[in-house]
């Protein structure tokens, strides 16, 4: 991965989906990951450079080992390997009013009580559960304090 460092994000990402031979759609990529969506109600993250890697696994120790209190606001993992993850697709937006604001700060306030800093999260990076509740979609960037 390191020969891509001085690519520009755009071209890594159009690199991996002729690399990967992927025809699924790309629905969104930051500078370390992309995510295509498998058209079955799950996404697929790819790592594109090694920060990628560390998020990715980042998800997949959160999900796994964090309280059921918690885990009830973190996108579901279901599968996972080297350099790429399976999740559920959620697309539902959070609303931006003072209700869902207040919501969110209570949650970031729950992850730091449980010792756990909710690094990176913004707007795009959360989504609404069928029954209302807020889910974080992208905590590669959150940090286990303890």
């Amino acid at each position: 991965m390191d020969h891509y460092r001085h690519q520009s994000t755009d071209m890594i990402v159009s690199n991996a989906k002729k690399i990967l031979g992927l025809e699924y759609k790309v629905i969104g990529y930051g500078v370390f990951r992309v995510v295509f969506d498998l058209n079955n109600g799950y996404v697929l993250k790819v790592a594109i450079r090694r920060q990628g890697l560390d998020c990715n696994a980042t998800e997949v120790h959160l999900y796994r080992n964090c309280s059921q209190d918690l885990r009830k606001h973190l996108c579901p993992v279901k599968a996972f390997g080297h350099g790429w993850m399976i999740m559920e697709k959620m697309s539902q937006q959070v609303p931006d009013d003072l209700d869902h604001r207040k919501k969110i700060s209570a949650l970031i306030k729950e992850f730091r009580e449980n010792g756990i800093r909710p690094g990176d999260l913004n707007p795009e990076n959360l989504a609404l559960s069928n029954d209302g509740d807020i889910i974080i979609i992208d905590y590669g960037h959150f940090n286990r304090n303890v």
